[in-house]
């Protein structure tokens, strides 16, 4: 089971909304708002954070000010009164947040476009992979592909759950021709080879495009049938 949602946290919302938001929210996520300065990323930090609890509610049936998050080692939350297996990552970018809901381990990511992406790939990512992206003559599909693997290492990050301290070049992630599913491998001596299936597959992954030139990948352990993401709606 694999559920993906998005919202727009750029939406109208009224001063009475957002309050009734937050105060429904965990008493940890509210004193992280209150410090924050910027009223408009508070604003978003609130809707998220009601995003979250009104996809947990559909997924499990627990109400927002019964849902008890805790934190594990690595400062990943999870449910703690969740009566099955559930697993949850969250991730926002500009306008929009996403959220997997998994029966495995998962993880997500968003990015938007980015301008210096070669620089960035040359850095941090796999030969193979920098390649990859400049095989591509027009510069929107260039960037396009590099988002592609600039969210999957990120999701993958998520999902392998040790923290973000992991190099983005001890792994690399294969493809397939239209860009839509992948498999992460790591790097290995055969990698420049092209043998990918010499290799034990990491995780796999699939990513989709939102409006805006938004990415989102998701990764987890099996197989990622064709990724579809649901709008949802706290208003």
């Amino acid at each position: 089971m694999l559920h993906c949602y998005y919202m727009n946290v750029n939406c109208d919302c009224s001063t009475e909304q957002s309050h009734a938001f937050y105060k429904k929210l965990p008493i940890e996520r509210q004193e992280r708002i209150k410090r924050m300065t910027n009223q408009q990323m508070a604003k978003k930090k609130i809707l998220t954070g009601a995003f979250l609890q009104s996809v947990i509610r559909q997924e499990t049936g627990i109400e927002a000010e019964r849902q008890q998050y805790s934190y594990n080692d690595a400062g990943r939350p999870f449910l703690a009164n969740a009566s099955g297996r559930i697993d949850f990552n969250l991730s926002d970018s500009g306008q929009y947040a996403v959220l997997a809901v998994s029966d495995e381990r998962v993880g997500i990511d968003i990015e938007y476009k980015q301008r210096n992406y070669r620089m960035v790939a040359k850095r941090f990512f796999c030969k193979e992979e920098y390649d990859r992206i400049l095989s591509f003559e027009e510069e929107k599909q260039q960037n396009r592909m590099f988002l592609r693997y600039w969210t999957m290492k990120e999701a993958y990050v998520k999902y392998e759950g040790s923290g973000l301290g992991v190099p983005l070049n001890s792994f690399r992630i294969v493809w397939d021709e239209p860009g839509e599913y992948c498999v992460v491998y790591a790097v290995s001596d055969n990698a420049d080879t092209g043998n990918a299936d010499k290799d034990i597959p990491l995780a796999h992954g699939s990513c989709v495009f939102l409006p805006g030139g938004y990415c989102v990948s998701v990764c987890q352990k099996n197989p990622v049938e064709k990724l579809h993401i649901m709008e949802q709606s706290v208003m």
